[in-house]
């Protein structure tokens, strides 16, 4: 049982650094221009600036996914209620 007991605090008392080290390490953030589309992050002075967008003209209900995709948002959308009073 002490042989146990001291092996298991040999083990714990190794693992307590590299968990001090992985804490210590900044994790890099994200900068506004490569998040997600629809993440809002505010701006920060270290990253760099965004590039120019190059205008591309396109046709009315149709978004740009990027990477040479596109979407195509079109037609209607309706609602219908209907109720009877007794």
């Amino acid at each position: 049982m002490t042989s146990r007991l001291l092996a298991a605090l040999l083990v714990t008392a190794a693992a307590l650094p590299a968990a001090a080290a992985e804490r210590g390490t900044r994790r890099p953030r994200l900068c506004p221009q490569d998040a997600p589309p629809g993440v809002r992050l505010p701006d920060r002075p270290e990253c760099r600036e965004a590039p120019a967008a190059a205008v591309r003209s396109t046709a009315p209900g149709f978004i740009d996914l990027g990477h040479g995709t596109s979407l195509r948002v079109s037609g209607r959308a309706a609602y219908e209620v209907g109720y009877t009073r007794r």
